[in-house]
């Protein structure tokens, strides 16, 4: 008998394709677009991370304010040798503190070569987390002495990508910035620890030469310390070991390490889970719309059954059946758009967010539930409602139309308010995120990204006849490309625009002759550069000079500083010719000249300030080249190989890209989130716009009759007209009204992703409503239109 239900559901499905097709496309999509947002989010806000107890877990940094505290701050740092070391050996609220470094470093061996960024690490570090090996072994506390540091345990998705899951990896001998370093282990694939980091090696101590505060520290809490606690342990071991005697200068900022990870995209994912679930509900309302229309427009059909001797039973069974099956096509298709979708999803947010495995089972069966559910009991209730009554009262003219649709029509102008104003939230979400877009696009530079290529360009110091020659090999290099045909200039720089927080360095300082800050020293982005790059990516200078090659090691030390680091650390004086002490300096430095600002985090982040130093004075292994250019870029790019080699054979060119394809990742984060909401919102203003189509189409055909007679009673084409409207016109104003308290909420929730505008946008919160509300005009139009073109004779011979 169930078989034979199914058979009868599938012919009905096959004469009904409209109606058909817009259930499974309205299940698929609600479904699928839920469900391929909630498997990125689910995992980075909801899902422990991947170790033992860990809740005990927390990143500890430096701060530069007195006390500081236990919630994200600003004004954290990363944490000196001296502080480490003391809180190592003081701490007795941790059962372990450890610090990592990160580092470009070029590997080279067996064919393959490759720019990675390794993490130098203490030996206790992966015990800590309670990681262990998938592959062979993890390094000991003698990879902390100096020399004997030259062992590299690889992550599972580096040693896929370079050698191909090879067990026999093990053992392998690579140069690793020209040295060699023998593979000594493989993590396991769900180890989530420094995103970025494709490689480990221990953190020797003389990797800390340099002094500052470089080391990114966690630490595992005993059972039952509290953050507050183990910051008061912390504050004063700190105090002892940096600060001025009897002069509280620094903080302590004590952080879980899951809030650490997620808190750069926190209200990102945030609001993209809170449109999946508008997604969802609005889908959840336009599919029992469309099904109670159906039903209504059934209730004769099934009427009828019921006086020809069906029972009650067998009417639920059917329509029970027939709403299964088509909920059964809309969840496979569901779940085919939640894996493109969720694939697609890949492709502009970071990988930490979306590493782990597929779609969630329990998140799409949550999905699938919600939905599945919806079409099946919404589906039913017409059934029911016909199986109440007797059939002589259903299939009465008088009935039709009358009382049982009148229920079901108050529930489906119920459901159409709903959607209305679940689809005006994303609408204003996308909105202010467009209007941001649009104001980023007007913020100056500072620099012109236009016809200028850049690339990373490697100085293994190790492997130079003489080391103290890299900075007039660097000179030399973009000395030879400025004189090549069609380039207009080249230079080398440690840090490009949008560089980012994981790689702005920065540096302590005060002004020489002055007595330091109470607190902390002031700190700045921290860029050794040639002048060539300032000239390559065209940032201005606005005063004195820039670096030129007599700024060398055995010269005066000198520094360029950027505008805005004029105006907050130099106010009202002139910049060039002061003298500034920086922490890593045993001699001031000399101020020779003032640039532009550049963004070096994101467009929409104001830039605090820069010190650029010469190359000359102080050189890396891992520089970016800059090279503007109206070459083509296969020409330029084995142009600038040929030169790369030429000047010295152990230089490495990698990473070759166009600057403007840096500029974009400035401002990815608004862009995917805005383009997120942007579908969302179409999307939903295309549902409740059929919605209220549905609706009002109803609404005329059930009254069919009584718009005849008004008709032929003198009601006027534009009466008639006028009548569809303005009730559709009022479920559009109810719908908004409902809807504007939630825009706002989710407006409030944008405010710290928003450029140029306030959350409140007058433009957007008249535009969205407007635009919604002209939708709804349209919507309502058609079926008014048809509300005119009834014939008043056809209408009153209706149930005659």
């Amino acid at each position: 008998m169930l078989l034979h239900e199914v058979r009868r559901t599938l012919r009905s499905m096959a004469r009904e394709k409209l109606f058909t097709a817009v259930v499974v496309l309205t299940l698929a999509l609600t479904m699928g677009a839920t469900t391929a947002v909630f498997s990125v989010v689910y995992p980075v806000l909801w899902q422990p991370l991947p170790y033992p107890e860990a809740e005990q877990l927390v990143r500890l940094f430096q701060a530069t304010t007195p006390g500081a505290g236990a919630g994200p701050h600003k004004d954290r740092t990363r944490v000196s040798l001296p502080v480490w070391n003391a809180w190592r050996e003081g701490a007795r609220s941790f059962s372990g503190i450890e610090g990592v470094r990160v580092a470009k470093q070029l590997l080279d061996g067996a064919g393959l070569e490759a720019r990675l960024t390794v993490g130098r690490a203490s030996a206790g570090l992966m015990p800590l987390l309670g990681v262990r090996p998938a592959l062979g072994r993890l390094w000991g506390t003698e990879g902390e002495v100096p020399g004997r540091d030259r062992e590299l345990v690889l992550t599972h998705a580096l040693w896929q990508r370079l050698y191909g899951a090879d067990p026999a990896v093990l053992g392998r001998s690579v140069l690793l910035d020209g040295l060699s370093h023998v593979i000594v282990g493989v993590l396991p694939e769900d180890f989530r620890f420094e995103p970025e980091v494709e490689a480990w090696k221990p953190l020797a101590l003389d990797a800390l030469h340099d002094g500052g505060n470089t080391l990114r520290v966690v630490g595992r809490m005993r059972p039952g310390v509290s953050l507050e606690q183990a910051r008061g342990e912390l504050l004063p071991l700190t105090l002892a070991a940096e600060a001025v005697p009897g002069e509280p200068r620094v903080g302590v900022h004590v952080e879980p390490l899951h809030a650490y990870f997620v808190e750069q995209s926190l209200s990102q994912l945030r609001i993209a889970a809170g449109a999946a679930v508008l997604l969802l509900l609005l889908g959840c309302s336009n599919l029992a719309n469309l099904l109670l229309a159906r039903g209504s427009a059934r209730m004769h059909e099934l009427s009828v059954r019921l006086a020809l001797g069906a029972t009650r039973w067998q009417l639920v069974r059917q329509v029970f059946v027939e709403s299964a099956v088509r909920a059964a096509f809309g969840g496979v298709g569901g779940l085919l758009l939640a894996l493109w979708g969720r694939g697609l999803l890949t492709l502009f947010i970071p990988g930490w967010f979306v590493s782990g495995p597929g779609l969630e089972p329990s998140l799409l069966g949550v999905a699938a539930a919600v939905s599945l559910a919806t079409a099946v009991l919404v589906g039913v209730l017409p059934a029911l409602h016909a199986s109440r009554g007797e059939a002589r009262a259903v299939l009465s003219p008088m009935m039709r139309g009358g009382r049982g649709a009148t229920s079901l029509g108050w529930a489906r102008s119920a459901l159409v308010v709903a959607q209305l104003s679940l689809a005006l939230v994303p609408l204003v979400g996308a909105g202010l995120m467009l209007r941001t877009l649009w104001k980023l696009q007007a913020v100056p530079l500072g620099f012109e990204p236009e016809r200028v290529t850049v690339a990373e360009v490697f100085f293994p110091l190790e492997q130079l006849p003489d080391e103290a020659r890299a900075p007039a090999l660097a000179q030399a290099l973009t000395a030879r490309l400025e004189t090549l045909p069609g380039v207009d200039a080249a230079g080398l720089t440690a840090a490009l625009p949008f560089s980012g927080e994981v790689w702005r360095e920065t540096a302590g300082f005060h002004v020489a002759g002055m007595p330091p800050p109470s607190g902390m020293p002031p700190r700045a982005g921290y860029v050794p550069a040639s002048a060539g790059a300032f000239r390559a990516m065209g940032i201005a200078l606005k005063q004195g000079r820039l670096m030129d090659a007599g700024d060398t090691a055995d010269h005066p030390p000198v520094v360029v500083v950027s505008e805005a680091f004029a105006r907050r650390y130099l106010p009202g004086r002139n910049p060039v010719g002061v003298r500034l002490q920086l922490e890593r300096d045993a001699a001031p430095r000399e101020v020779i000249g003032v640039v532009g600002d550049v963004p070096m985090e994101r467009i929409s982040v104001a830039p605090a300030g820069d010190l650029y130093v010469p190359l000359g004075q102080d050189m890396r292994k891992s520089l970016n080249l800059a090279v503007k250019s109206s070459l083509p870029a296969p020409q330029l790019l084995a142009l600038l190989q040929e030169e790369v080699r030429a000047a010295d054979p152990n230089l490495r060119l990698l990473n070759v890209r166009p600057l403007e394809r840096v500029v974009e990742a400035g401002s990815a984060r608004v862009r995917v989130l805005g383009g997120l909401l942007a579908a969302f919102a179409l999307l939903g203003a295309v549902l409740a716009s059929v919605g209220l189509y549905g609706l009002l189409a109803f609404w005329v055909a059930q009254r069919t009759r009584e718009l005849g007679i008004r008709s032929a009673l003198g009601a006027t084409p534009r009466g008639l007209l006028r009548l569809v409207v303005t009730q559709g016109l009022w479920l559009t104003g109810l719908g908004l009204a409902v809807g504007l308290p939630g825009a706002g909420l989710l407006a409030r929730a944008l405010s710290a992703l928003l450029y140029g505008i306030t959350p409140h946008d007058p433009l957007i919160f008249v535009g969205a409503p407007t635009l919604l509300f002209l939708t709804a005009l349209a919507a309502s139009w058609i079926p008014a239109l048809a509300a005119t073109r009834i014939a008043p004779a056809e209408a009153l011979k209706q149930d005659a």
